[in-house]
């Protein structure tokens, strides 16, 4: 915050001209990072997609659920999160690359409160404990912040981010993805059901009566 030579102080980084000798504001380069950003989240959504359905990813779910037993069962745990902090960490680096030119700015604002607010507000909104959800809610709301910031209610911006949190966790408790595996859940199962009864009709097997 006081470096105002290096790192510009409270005013940050502004004035980006050029990236790689690139001109960012050209709309060449900034289709280009555009690209680059949905690639990167493809690849990031793939890493994390193998850490989670891998053995690793059992260990964590099982240190996220019950810390305790699992480190007494004999792994170590301080490993396993160094691993997820690490790892963590090489993705918002990526991420923080990847944003500043596209936006132009970067300074000690970021660091707000509300920024980390808003991103667990992300993953309620698109659904806890999945994948999808985490960028589903990022899409979600930030189109809502930029359709709401856009007009006479910016101001309330903030009080609007709060309600949409309080209505998802009682209207949406397992967010968008959550709530749409649980209708898809009972339809998948009738129509297995239904599967496997026309299969026994073909077959000339009778559905068992219940007895009276």
């Amino acid at each position: 915050f006081r470096n105002d030579f290096g790192f510009g102080g409270n005013n940050g980084l502004t004035d980006f001209k050029d990236i790689l000798g690139f001109n960012v504001q050209a709309e060449g380069t900034r289709a280009a990072l555009f690209a680059l950003t949905c690639l990167t989240l493809i690849i990031a959504f793939i890493i994390c997609r193998a850490v989670v359905t891998s053995k690793l990813g059992k260990v964590l779910i099982a240190i996220r659920d019950a810390e305790s037993r699992t480190r007494f069962i004999g792994y170590r745990v301080e490993s396993y999160k160094l691993f997820v902090f690490t790892l963590s960490a090489c993705m918002a680096g990526v991420a923080g690359a990847l944003y500043v030119p596209q936006v132009g700015i970067i300074n000690p604002s970021e660091f707000a409160p509300g920024n980390s607010i808003e991103a667990v507000i992300w993953v309620a909104v698109g659904g806890r404990g999945t994948l999808v959800g985490a960028a589903l809610g990022a899409i979600v709301v930030n189109y809502a912040k930029t359709f709401f910031t856009s007009g006479p209610l910016a101001p309330y911006w903030l009080f609007m981010l709060g309600a949409m949190f309080i209505l998802v966790t009682l209207l949406l408790p397992k967010g968008i993805v959550g709530t749409f595996n649980g209708w898809r859940q009972p339809l998948k199962a009738r129509q297995v059901a239904a599967a496997a009864a026309s299969a026994a009709r073909e077959d000339g097997v009778s559905e068992p009566k219940m007895a009276e």
